[in-house]
């Protein structure tokens, strides 16, 4: 999909007929949301550029993410989306022209890129070039991330206080806590590979801001921002393993008192077998086990056996 955004009534708005603004230059910022073939060559024929292809924003080389070609500047960073509670991460072009006009390649749908929505919509609405844009979108992605990994903080604990709560340790069902664990585990990986990527292109670009007229002091403060996420990323990510540990322990453990317990209950019934199979025998010089009251006595002798089994368990705490 081509959405073209030009300025109209001091805000950026999208083009009725994105064709016709590509053609009298009134484009500030061209949107390409997986484009046809036909709208790449589009853009690509009319400012001189290549556009990146899917296989190519996915390749991981520096060489491959960030270069100048034809006057242009070209960055790819990866980016994540939780659209739905479904963490998704892929490459996202930039593509600052020689005319400073800024093109953006993607598959998926970042928080940042939702104008009219969100903090980022106030800035790309002042923007006055696609330097501007390219600042504007940059600053949201680093503002989503820091949110995500707050997020991701907050359910953190919230899952360390119910699992290791005193008052319930050791009883409940750790399924739901192993599946909250993944799924935060997941979050944090991804925003630690596109914190990476963002580290990268702010070091590129933040050698080439004079060259395109981007503000140099700005994405120095992106990359400081981007390297300190990047740490409390890392120190997430040690603290989701060592809960991940914890509720193994627990889980452990659970199986070993379950395991215990039916070792003990087992055993209760052990002196009862024995006493079942003495007067099961079929000896005749042991005659007695003929008597009327030989059932009676073996019944007798198997429950007191049991119970004295059972409470020597529970004296021992066994059970």
């Amino acid at each position: 999909m081509l959405t073209v955004y030009r300025r109209l009534d001091n805000r950026l708005v999208a083009a009725d007929d994105p064709a016709a603004a590509l053609k009298d230059g009134s484009a500030v910022w061209i949107d390409l949301l997986r484009p046809s073939d036909a709208e790449e060559k589009l853009v690509e024929a009319t400012y001189g550029v290549d556009v990146p292809t899917e296989t190519e924003r996915a390749m991981l080389e520096f060489s491959a993410r960030f270069y100048q070609e034809d006057g242009a500047l070209v960055l790819t960073a990866t980016l994540v989306t939780l659209a739905n509670e479904k963490p998704k991460s892929d490459g996202v072009s930039f593509i600052l022209t020689k005319t400073n006009t800024l093109i953006t390649v993607r598959a998926i749908e970042p928080t940042a890129f939702r104008v009219g929505q969100g903090r980022a919509s106030a800035r790309i609405d002042n923007a006055a070039d696609g330097g501007d844009v390219l600042m504007a979108l940059l600053e949201a992605v680093i503002e989503r991330l820091a949110d995500v990994l707050a997020e991701v903080s907050t359910r953190a604990q919230k899952l360390s206080d119910a699992v290791f709560n005193k008052h319930h340790f050791g009883a409940a069902d750790m399924r739901p806590a192993l599946a909250e664990l993944s799924a935060l585990g997941v979050i944090v990986t991804m925003g630690r590979d596109s914190l990476g990527s963002l580290e990268r292109l702010f070091s590129f670009a933040g050698k080439r801001c004079d060259a395109h007229g981007l503000p140099a002091d700005q994405m120095a403060a992106l990359l400081r921002d981007a390297e300190q996420l990047d740490r409390q990323g890392d120190a997430m990510q040690d603290h989701l393993v060592f809960l991940l540990d914890g509720v193994l322990g627990l889980v452990a453990a659970n199986q070993n008192v379950a395991i215990q317990r039916l070792s003990v209950f087992a055993s209760v019934f052990v002196p009862s077998t024995l006493i079942a199979s003495i007067f099961g025998m079929n000896f005749e010089a042991m005659d007695w086990f003929k008597a009327a009251w030989g059932p009676w006595v073996a019944f007798m002798l198997m429950f007191a056996a049991s119970g004295a089994a059972l409470l020597i368990a529970r004296w021992r705490r066994w059970i």
